[in-house]
């Protein structure tokens, strides 16, 4: 049997790594939903629609994987805990938006990502624009849906 090739080693070392990220980050945002008393599912909802901007019920049942009764649910939680409101889709009136609420300064959800975009930012930093370029597609599409992956 011979070796692997470097591009299989890496390719492993790559779905190895991707796997940590994955597994640190579930534990890590069980940590940070006690902190906020929130359901893991509902702070991840909150991260979507905060990157996301103003988006559906539909919208947000699809990027997360939730059936519609399950977004309600969260959606629900997150309305009476002041973290979202919903209101009229400008663009279909059979439809809601669904709009992240900004808590005020000091809130604790401010403090909980700090850390990782400080050191994200300073891994980064080594890296030059077209290698930066390259991680962020390798990223995008990992994190793509495969429907409308291109």
């Amino acid at each position: 049997m011979s070796a692997p090739s470097a591009r299989a080693q890496a390719t492993a070392a790559i779905i190895v790594a991707i796997r940590r990220i994955v597994a640190g980050s579930v534990l890590s945002n069980q940590r940070r939903a006690e902190i906020l008393k929130l359901h893991p599912t509902d702070l991840q909802l909150l991260n979507i629609l905060e990157l996301s901007g103003p988006t559906t019920p539909k919208e947000l049942a699809r990027a997360s994987g939730l059936s519609s009764g399950g977004i309600t649910v969260v959606l629900d939680r997150l309305e009476k805990a002041g973290y979202i409101r919903r209101a009229e889709n400008p663009q279909d009136r059979r439809s809601l938006l669904v709009n992240f609420v900004r808590p005020k300064a000091g809130h604790p959800i401010f403090a909980l990502y700090k850390d990782d975009e400080a050191n994200a930012r300073k891994l980064l930093a080594r890296y030059s624009e077209k290698e930066l370029d390259l991680i962020a597609d390798v990223l995008t599409r990992l994190t793509t849906p495969p429907e409308t992956a291109g």
